[in-house]
């Protein structure tokens, strides 16, 4: 007698058919959802990917512009232009000057001493370490 009974299903085939459609519809959205994130990260990378490149070319055409500056200050004028702003230089016939002020109570003790030194000593224009021995003397010894 078992083998006669029958299990009827609470729900029809229709409507098995119809939770298991919908099932997958909502399936493939979450799938869309997913998929539409990660494209999204992926167009932000490559937008970060572009600016970066910009970045990078700007910064390499600056240094093509300061490499052309250096190139350009190897030259005879620009090298000329920096002895003489930097290191005071001169060329040919020209002559430095310069102007030592000095406070009045100082100058009258020292007076004696520099017209003596600078009356013996005089710069040359080959030997540099005795232009600096007599620099040395005269300037940083003497204060």
């Amino acid at each position: 007698m078992d083998d006669n009974i029958k299990i009827v299903s609470r729900l029809s085939r229709k409507a098995k058919i119809n939770i298991s459609i919908v099932i997958f519809l909502i399936f493939i959205v979450i799938t869309i959802l997913v998929s539409i994130n990660q494209i999204r990260i992926i167009v932000e990378n490559r937008e970060k990917v572009i600016e970066l490149e910009e970045k990078l070319n700007w910064y390499r055409n600056q240094n093509i512009d300061l490499l052309a500056l250096e190139k350009s200050l190897y030259g005879e004028e620009a090298l000329e232009l920096e002895a003489r702003k930097q290191f005071n230089m001169t060329t040919g016939d020209e002559t430095n000057v310069s102007v030592v002020v000095r406070d009045e109570e100082t100058s009258s003790e020292t007076e004696n001493y520099s017209e003596s030194t600078f009356a013996e000593e005089v710069y040359s224009s080959s030997d540099l370490w005795g232009n600096i021995k007599i620099f040395y003397d005269n300037e940083i010894k003497s204060d």
